[in-house]
């Protein structure tokens, strides 16, 4: 569809993801995320207004993001973002944001410090920090 937003979020899984399949056999895997922004205020970090964003996952990459995400992953969404609306049970008008997702991907939580690339021949120089 022309004119759709891509949008890249990154945030918390809300709980884990949700691998099915519609009633044409398409996999689909779903799952909520949460994005907190956080801003200083007199030297403190506040956190501020919750977002959640309900991401799908079609086809190939389905089976493998439901069984590489678990609750309170950190990870990073880009895709093209629509609003759903609906009625909830009581008659209230909502609305939903929603990401058909292009690409998911894990944010470490501890990462390991990069290690310099060692030599194999003796008589060269180590090399001190990295070219980039």
């Amino acid at each position: 569809m022309a004119g759709e937003a891509i949008v890249t979020v990154v945030g918390n899984l809300g709980s884990d993801a949700e691998f099915r399949k519609t009633p044409k056999g398409t996999p689909v895997t779903s799952f909520n995320i949460a994005n907190t922004p956080r801003k200083s205020v007199n030297g403190e970090w506040v956190n501020g207004d919750t977002t959640w964003f309900r991401v799908f996952v079609w086809n190939y990459d389905a089976a493998g993001t439901a069984t590489a995400l678990r609750k309170g992953d950190k990870i990073i969404v880009t895709g093209r973002l629509q609003i759903s609306k609906y009625t909830t049970k009581d008659g209230e008008d909502r609305q939903s944001l929603e990401i058909n997702a292009d690409t998911v991907g894990l944010v470490p939580k501890y990462a390991p410090e990069p290690q310099v690339p060692v030599s194999d021949k003796s008589d060269e120089e180590p090399i001190e920090e990295f070219p980039w």
